[in-house]
């Protein structure tokens, strides 16, 4: 029993340089989201330019093969209330003629494939992907009754990175996100586009 241990012992002593190579980053950031919520009744509702601030969590494939190929894990979260304004008439009382502004929170957790120039000889590293996730939409206040929709949602991205030192790495990103929400309580559904501009820091392990 005790050379097993021991076995197991040398066996997870010599995987710990694999898992140290394998290159991993948590990051963490904030930007500018330009919106669009193109709605069924009413056309086009307009909506607040807003802040928004997210993390994401990535990893990039540690064979020398692959490692322009990686994984990740992005969460973030906005604010795009929507504008007081005058809509055209609709048999939808809530998207019909002058409404006051309302507040939208738009949660976001989205699953990318990246690809990247490799960053193993150079400084700076432009990466670009592709995504789908899901979007948590909250509606209320104005003409609106307070709901929550749930949309499946698609992602476009594209930035690019520069390693202050093989570790720290600041970046700058445009992100894409896509979702239908459905506002059930007010007859509602609408195409939510957020056009994202990221400026962040992240940390990476491994590299």
């Amino acid at each position: 029993m005790r050379r097993c241990s021991v076995g197991l012992l040398f066996l997870a002593l010599l995987c710990i340089p694999t898992v140290i190579r394998a290159e991993t980053y948590v990051a963490a950031g904030l930007g500018m989201n330009i919106p669009s919520f193109d709605t069924t009744d009413a056309g086009k509702v307009s909506l607040q330019k807003d802040l928004f601030y997210g993390g994401k969590i990535g990893h990039y494939f540690n064979d020398r093969g692959y490692n322009w190929f990686g994984l990740e894990v992005d969460a973030y979260r906005s604010t795009p209330g929507i504008k007081q304004q005058t809509l055209p008439t609709s048999g939808n009382p809530a998207l019909s003629g002058s409404i006051p502004g309302a507040d939208l929170q738009v949660h976001s957790l989205a699953f990318n494939a990246l690809v990247r120039v490799t960053g193993y000889q150079y400084k700076v590293e432009p990466y670009a992907g592709l995504g789908i996730g899901l979007n948590v939409g909250n509606i209320s206040n104005g003409n609106f009754r307070p709901e929550a929709s749930f949309a499946p949602s698609f992602n476009v991205l594209a930035g690019i990175r520069y390693y202050l030192t093989d570790s720290i790495a600041p970046f700058l990103e445009y992100k894409y996100n896509f979702a239908q929400f459905n506002f059930s309580r007010d007859n509602i559904t609408a195409d939510y586009r957020a056009n994202l501009f990221m400026f962040g820091i992240a940390y990476h392990f491994g590299r």
